[in-house]
């Protein structure tokens, strides 16, 4: 019995493989011969053989689709570098202009270019004139020293003898700028040691924002 088993399983398997035409539900006919052999075969067995026919499952029906197959997800791969950490830029650098004076021709450096003034004309290199023939005779309508000591901003000459300059300015390098920042940062550092403990946070604020400042120039 085992035999016969081993040999019906043998023989479909052959049956299939060899690529034999069958329908959905195709006929099989098992052959026993006389000396108990068998055969599996698709047409009727030979005359004196023992036959059973049988029904196995032949090609899919027109139309089906198998089930997908399913596949499992690849496992995300640690990465071997660690995750970059974000670093906020540096805070910008302040807009400087280095400038030129008019009248003394010192070099110095600005916030915004300096508004026009008044000079001697004496300072710029005039021949020089006196008091009373600058401002006028005693008791007349020129103007004081004081008055004429003080900055003014465009209009006529209020007097002989004053005339109206400008400072000579251009934007600064960012080596100039970054030159400035370190000398404030400098100071800022000096008067944050000897400051009492109630005083050191708005000079430890300071000192952080110049810093900032100062990462444009490393």
């Amino acid at each position: 019995m085992r035999r016969t088993n081993a040999a019906w399983v043998l023989g479909l398997g052959a049956l299939l493989v060899t690529g034999v035409p069958i329908a959905a539900h195709a006929q099989v006919y098992r052959c026993t011969t006389a000396n108990g052999s068998v055969a599996f075969q698709d047409k009727p067995c030979a005359s004196g053989q023992q036959q059973k026919v049988m029904d196995v499952p032949g090609k899919s029906p027109p139309g089906y689709v198998p089930p997908p197959v399913a596949t499992a997800l690849p496992e995300p791969i640690a990465s071997a570098f660690p995750a970059p950490v974000y670093v906020p830029p540096p805070a910008p650098l302040p807009v400087m202009y280095a400038c030129v004076g008019a009248v003394n021709g010192k070099h110095y450096l600005a916030r915004l270019p300096p508004a026009p003034y008044l000079a001697p004309l004496g300072v710029m290199g005039y021949p020089p004139q006196s008091l009373s023939h600058a401002y006028g005779p005693h008791g007349g309508a020129g103007a004081s020293a004081p008055e004429l000591s003080k900055t003014r901003i465009g209009g006529p000459r209020i007097a002989t003898g004053m005339t109206e300059v400008e400072d000579y300015c251009l934007p600064a390098t960012q080596a100039e700028v970054c030159a400035y920042v370190q000398k404030q940062y400098d100071e800022n550092e000096h008067a944050l040691h000897l400051a009492m403990r109630s005083e050191q946070p708005p000079l430890a604020r300071r000192a952080h924002e110049l810093e900032d400042q100062l990462r444009n120039c490393r």
